[in-house]
C-alpha cells in the first residue's frame, strides 16, 4: 500500500521520459494505413468523377430552368365623393357629375406555371349626371351598382370566367331643345355571365377534324321594373343629339391639338378631308331621319331572329 504511489510515480516518469518512442510506435501504423487508403482511393475518385458527370449535367439543366415563383398583387380603392363641374358651351350648358361611395378591391395572382387567378369587385353608391342650359340636357341617376368578376386559368384545366352585375335603380331623362324626348327607369337588375369551355387541352398530331372545341356562355338576366317613354320625334332627335355631341367633341379635340402644337416644333394641319366626310355623313343621316322609319326595320330583324332556349 505505501509503495503504490512510488510505483505510480515511476510509471509516470517512465512514460514521460519516452514519448518519442511511443509516438513513433503509434504513428507508424497510422501512416501506413493512410498511405494504403490514399493509394487505394485514387481509382475510386476517378470512378466517382466519371459516374457523377450526368448528375452534374442534370443539376445544371435544373438550375437553368429556375425555381418556381408566384406573384400576388392586392389593391383597394375607396373614394368618398367626387364632384365635377363643366361648362360645355351651348351644347350641354352647365354639366355636373357627382359620384359618391366608390369602392373597389382586387387580387391578382400569377405564377411561373402559367397559373392565373384574378378576383375583383367594384361598388358604387350613387352617380348622377345633370345637364342644364343647353341644346342637349337631361339627367342620369344610378344607385347601388355592384360588380364582381373572377378569372381562373390553370394549365391542364379548363378556364373559367364569371361576372355578376347588380344594380339597384337607374333613372334617365333626355331633353332636346327644352322638351323631353326620352324617359326611362330600370330597377333591381341582376346579370350573371359564366362561360364553359370544352377544349382539347393536349394538342396531339393525330387530332382529327371531328375533335371540335366548344365554348358556351351562360347568361341570366333579371329585373323588377323596366319602363321607357318615347315620342314620335325621339328617334330623329336622338340622331341629332349624337351629331351635336360628335361635332362638339371634335371641335374641342381640334382646339386642344392646335393649342398643344404651339409648344412643339410640329405645325398644326387641320384635317380637311375628315370634315368633308363628316358633313356628307351628317347630311345623309338627316335625310334618313326625316322619314321616321327606323323602328320597323328593327322589328323586322327581331321578328326574323331565331334562338335556342
Amino acid at each position: 500500500m505505501p509503495q503504490s504511489p512510488n510505483v505510480f510515480n515511476e510509471h509516470m516518469t517512465n512514460s514521460t521520459m519516452s514519448p518519442g518512442t511511443v509516438g513513433q510506435s503509434l504513428k507508424s501504423p497510422a501512416s501506413i494505413r493512410s498511405r494504403s487508403v490514399s493509394d487505394s482511393s485514387v481509382p475510386r475518385r476517378d470512378s466517382l468523377s466519371k459516374t457523377s458527370t450526368p448528375f452534374n449535367k442534370s443539376n445544371k439543366a435544373a438550375s437553368q430552368q429556375g425555381t418556381p415563383w408566384e406573384t400576388l398583387v392586392v389593391f383597394a380603392i375607396n373614394l368618398k365623393q367626387l364632384n365635377v363641374q363643366m361648362n360645355m358651351s351651348n351644347v350641354m350648358g352647365n354639366t355636373t357629375w357627382t359620384t359618391s361611395g366608390l369602392k373597389s378591391q382586387g387580387r391578382l395572382s400569377v405564377g411561373s406555371n402559367r397559373d392565373r387567378e384574378i378576383s375583383m369587385s367594384v361598388g358604387l353608391g350613387r352617380s348622377q349626371l345633370d345637364s342644364k342650359g343647353g341644346v342637349v340636357g337631361g339627367t342620369i341617376d344610378v344607385n347601388a351598382l355592384e360588380m364582381v368578376a373572377h378569372i381562373s386559368e390553370h394549365p391542364n384545366q379548363q378556364p373559367s370566367h364569371k361576372i355578376q352585375i347588380t344594380m339597384g335603380s337607374t333613372e334617365a331623362r333626355v331633353d332636346y331643345m327644352g322638351s323631353s324626348i326620352l324617359m326611362g327607369i330600370f330597377s333591381n337588375a341582376d346579370l350573371k355571365l359564366q362561360d364553359e369551355w370544352k377544349v382539347n387541352l393536349y394538342n396531339t398530331l393525330d387530332s382529327s377534324i371531328t375533335d371540335k372545341s366548344e365554348i358556351f356562355v351562360h347568361g341570366d338576366l333579371k329585373w323588377d321594373i323596366f319602363q321607357v317613354m318615347i315620342s314620335r320625334s325621339t328617334t330623329p332627335d336622338l340622331i341629332k343629339i349624337g351629331m351635336k355631341l360628335q361635332e362638339f367633341f371634335t371641335q374641342q379635340f381640334d382646339t386642344s391639338k392646335r393649342a398643344l402644337s404651339t409648344w412643339g416644333p410640329v405645325p398644326y394641319l387641320p384635317p380637311k378631308t375628315m370634315t368633308s366626310n363628316l358633313e356628307k355623313s351628317s347630311q345623309e343621316q338627316l335625310l334618313d331621319a326625316a322619314h321616321h322609319r327606323h323602328w320597323p326595320g328593327v322589328l323586322k330583324v327581331v321578328s326574323g331572329s331565331k334562338s335556342r332556349m
